[in-house]
């Protein structure tokens, strides 16, 4: 019982760090906030019930998908929202059926590089770089 509740505290910590890191509320503040503090964009368009996209949070959520919060802002977007999802395809263009869909973007908002489906840290690590 001891570890439910534990691992039940660690879980919503977890959700609510990521939620701060992750403000999906409007794209265009989460840009409008890259260019002030001159940051590039990682926008994870994806949805909760998506396998993929909950292994690509947990990535991040343990470190081992790099993405330095001096050089990013992480945008979470719910591709089931229809407000968010209108944002999203205003803006950039999806390349194939698969989730999540990342895009790394200028602090514009300009995408610079995108990658879809299933990943592995290395994966979105060498995407970073390429970003760089």
């Amino acid at each position: 019982m001891k570890h439910i509740a534990k691992a039940l505290v660690v879980s919503f910590v977890l959700s609510f760090v990521l939620s701060a890191v992750c403000s999906a509320a409007d794209l265009d503040q989460s840009i409008a906030a890259a260019k002030r503090a001159n940051k590039k964009l990682f926008i994870m368009f994806g949805r909760q019930a998506c396998g993929n996209c909950q292994h690509l949070k947990k990535m991040i959520r343990d470190g081992s998908v790099k993405i330095s919060n001096s050089e990013f802002i992480v945008v979470d977007m719910n591709c089931d929202d229809k407000v968010q999802s209108q944002a999203f395809y205003k803006r950039y263009t999806v390349n194939g059926n698969y989730l999540p869909f990342v895009v790394i973007a200028r602090p514009d908002g300009t995408q610079i590089t995108s990658r879809a489906g299933y990943g592995e840290a290395s994966d979105y690590n060498n995407l970073i770089k390429g970003a760089k």
